[in-house]
């Protein structure tokens, strides 16, 4: 892992919002993605998104409130199982998902940079979480047969319960899957994410 890899471009793939986070404490994230606030565990959902390039994801009438915080409501897409706890106010004094059209309108905004940038040719890093190494051939089959950027690497993070950094064998060169430490909180292991981040930089 001592390579220097620089990109045009960061994104997270979530799943949740660990990536995110982690990307901007270590400076390498310069814009909003789609996936960068929502938790979208599923594999084979995420995958069915991507190939659809955002299609019917998190339209209105697919939304289902199933909790809420004192600030958030906590709302899931009933068509592809991806949860928001951040984007729907909570406010006693207007309807439930009353600031859906300007959640709408982020959104869209976000996944039209995302598709544009992977079908472009900028050299394009994507960052995700996942549970098993398996997932890392499926998430970037779907990747590589959807969008017709071929400059696109793929970070895939898996947290265990152990104390050291293991990069594990790769299916392709554009490919990096890593193991790391879980991390007391959601945000995860500072000190481990700086160790595997450091490598990468923006241009």
């Amino acid at each position: 892992m001592t390579t220097h890899l620089s990109f045009d471009a960061i994104f997270s793939l979530g799943y949740n919002c660990q990536v995110a986070v982690q990307l901007r404490r270590n400076k390498l994230r310069k814009m909003t993605g789609p996936w960068d606030w929502f938790n979208f565990a599923s594999t084979s959902e995420f995958c069915k998104v991507i190939r659809n390039q955002f299609s019917e994801f998190m339209l209105r009438d697919n939304l289902d409130i199933y909790g809420k915080s004192v600030n958030c409501y906590y709302v899931r897409d009933k068509h592809s199982s991806c949860l928001s706890f951040h984007d729907f106010k909570n406010d006693p004094e207007e309807r439930p998902l009353f600031d859906y059209p300007a959640f709408r309108e982020r959104l869209d905004r976000r996944i039209e940079r995302f598709n544009s940038c992977l079908n472009s040719t900028q050299n394009t890093l994507l960052v995700r979480i996942i549970p098993h190494k398996k997932d890392a051939e499926t998430i970037d089959q779907a990747i590589r047969e959807t969008y017709s950027n071929p400059n696109v690497t793929l970070l895939f993070v898996m947290l265990v319960n152990a104390p050291h950094i293991v990069q594990l064998p790769s299916f392709s060169d554009q490919v990096l899957i890593i193991q790391i430490p879980k991390g007391a909180t959601w945000e995860g292991d500072f000190d481990a994410w700086k160790a595997v981040l450091g490598r990468f930089s923006l241009k």
